[in-house]
């Protein structure tokens, strides 16, 4: 699954990595786990329900890919921030509380 935003705007220009959140609440125990490992894959669990990471845009096209299928959208909710420059995130999400591709500054 792509999706559009433009890379200079949200990573790093030297290593073209970007500084992404991931948050979510999932309510069955095995899919939580199966979650928890895909997420230590990709970053560092800071919280919880919480991990961060610093990834290629195709390493991100990717979390959102693997994590989307670990999830039930009925039940569950999945939040991503893309973090850029302490001064705007763009917020991509999953579940009953996501509001539609937002981005702040």
């Amino acid at each position: 699954m792509e999706y559009d935003y433009d890379e200079s705007e949200f990573c790093a220009a030297d290593e073209r990595r970007c500084i992404v959140l991931i948050i979510y609440d999932i309510t069955d125990n095995k899919r939580r786990t199966k979650m928890v490992k895909c997420l230590e894959r990709y970053g560092v669990r800071v919280q919880k329900s919480a991990f961060e990471a610093f990834l290629t845009a195709r390493k991100y096209d990717d979390l959102i890919a693997r994590t989307t299928r670990l999830i039930d959208p009925r039940t569950d909710s999945l939040r991503i921030y893309l973090l850029a420059n302490h001064t705007s995130v763009r917020s991509w999400g999953v579940g009953d509380r996501h509001v539609e591709d937002v981005i702040i500054f």
